[in-house]
């Protein structure tokens, strides 16, 4: 069966084992290289003019492997929904390059967009906004098989049955409108409308943020469930470390536009290096209440993007500042087999 475009739809069918299983090194999917976000600060209102830039995003480099898991975390502001808004081409970068594949997409025609777009999909923290309430489920997961894909309507009807039921619900439940579903099927509807073009890498913004706690674990392991089968990369965006814990590959600590730690998940939280990191650890909550942790208190409030601090933008608010931090950038440095940190002390 070809698609509008000619194209073979991508097969669905579970993927045997990840990639790295059997001792092979997962391929680079997408790549951020010098990634660049600034928004204009303008002044007047018939005749403006730029009087600063707000740099969101300044400077971010990160790999994304094939059927990994990449988690961004950071206070608010620090500039990840900008990030991922790049990945989703929803914001074009002011400097910088995102290569799918090896291929600079902002660079590519049409067509490769296009299969860009469908290769990468969402799934945002609240689901409601993202579900159009006058719609039936069967309509809202099938739509972007209708447009993109030329498919028979009883393929496409068996298509939304089996990723109904991938994600936990029922045949049944395609006959009824979003605002009969609770928040955590909700959710499940979301995931089963982005999975259904059998995409490459979906952007998780804070998937499991607004749910209930008990519903919270039944999300994370769907999707590490849909991982094993769709053999999918994610970039997952939260503000929980045991989330990113569970559910991450690769970790990247961003503080005020800028990557100050990028670690494998079980380096990171075993040996957190930037100070901006251990502060981070410090305020979780451990895993049991018998765990002793080193506790670190940092002082003032997160510089503006707008005018931030020269040399190391952490340094105001660091406990272990040094002279050369207030003037000099710290280079990135990899202090051990894929831990990176970028910090005068090292």
């Amino acid at each position: 069966m070809t698609t509008s475009a000619g194209q073979t739809p991508p097969s669905s069918s579970p993927s045997s084992e990840r990639p790295g299983q059997n001792g092979s090194e997962p391929t680079v999917l997408l790549e951020a290289r010098d990634l660049k976000k600034w928004f204009p600060v303008t002044k007047g209102v018939l005749i403006s003019r730029t009087t600063g830039w707000i740099k969101a995003v300044d400077g971010l480099s990160f790999q994304i492997r094939t059927g990994e898991t990449l988690g961004i975390v950071g206070e608010s502001g620090c500039g990840k929904s900008t990030t991922a808004k790049m990945l989703l081409m929803l914001e074009e970068p002011t400097e910088g390059s995102i290569l799918y594949q090896g291929q600079d997409i902002h660079l590519s025609g049409p067509e490769q967009r296009r299969e860009y777009r469908k290769s990468v999909q969402a799934v945002f923290q609240d689901p409601w906004s993202s579900l159009n309430p006058r719609m039936r489920v069967k309509d809202l997961i099938a739509e972007p098989m209708v447009i993109n894909w030329s498919l028979p309507r009883q393929e496409i009807r068996e298509r939304v049955e089996k990723l109904l039921s991938d994600v936990g619900l029922m045949a049944y439940h395609g006959n009824l409108y979003p605002h009969e579903f609770s928040g955590g099927q909700r959710q499940r509807l979301a995931i089963a409308r982005a999975l259904s073009l059998n995409p490459k890498l979906i952007v998780l913004d804070e998937p499991v943020s607004a749910l209930d706690v008990s519903i919270r674990a039944q999300i994370m392991n769907l999707l590490k469930d849909l991982q094993q089968e769709y053999n999918v990369s994610y970039l997952l965006i939260a503000h929980h470390l045991a989330t990113v814990r569970y559910m991450c590959d690769w970790v990247a600590v961003m503080y005020l536009g800028q990557i100050v730690e990028y670690a494998p998940v079980r380096e990171l939280y075993e040996n957190p290096s930037h100070p901006y990191t251990k502060a981070l650890m410090s305020a979780a909550l451990p895993s049991h209440p018998d765990i002793e942790q080193e506790e670190m208190i940092l002082t003032g409030e997160v510089p503006s993007p707008l005018n931030p601090p020269a040399g190391c933008r952490f340094h105001p608010r660091c406990p272990f500042v040094m002279d050369r931090c207030s003037v000099d950038i710290p280079v990135v440095t990899e202090i051990s087999p894929g831990h990176h940190v970028s910090c005068h002390l090292y």
